[in-house]
């Protein structure tokens, strides 16, 4: 019976994970599209957190087994959202304050503030 268990629970994990990292990557994938993106990030949290949150306490109250499997499935749900939404085109370029940017820029010679070692000094 624990293994039904468990395993129901890592399922409803992985499908509380897939509707909170889906939801997280909605909201990104349109935040520019609104008038006030801050207010859009809130509102998108608070739908995802509060039904995730509370399936979580839920589970809990069902034992630390049930609980377990169901952050796994959770966790599981976000690895497999973060491949399977990866962008598809390697040759695109860095974000412009990402490490390889900062080493491309010492090798030309370029320095910007913040690029030394800590809080911009060298």
């Amino acid at each position: 019976m624990n293994a039904v268990v468990a395993l129901l629970a890592l399922l409803l994990g992985a499908a509380l994970g897939g509707l909170y990292f889906a939801g997280l990557w909605w909201t990104l994938a349109r935040l520019d599209r609104w008038r006030r993106p801050a207010l859009a990030l809130a509102v998108s949290f608070l739908v995802r957190a509060v039904p995730t949150l509370a399936a979580f306490v839920l589970l809990a109250r069902a034992g630390p087994l049930p609980l377990a499997a169901s952050l796994a499935g959770f966790l599981l749900a976000r690895f497999a959202l973060s491949a399977w939404l990866r962008p598809t085109n390697p040759a695109s370029p860095a974000p412009p304050g990402g490490r390889e940017a900062r080493a491309a820029r010492a090798t030309e010679g370029e320095q910007r503030p913040g690029d030394g070692p800590v809080g911009g000094v060298a």
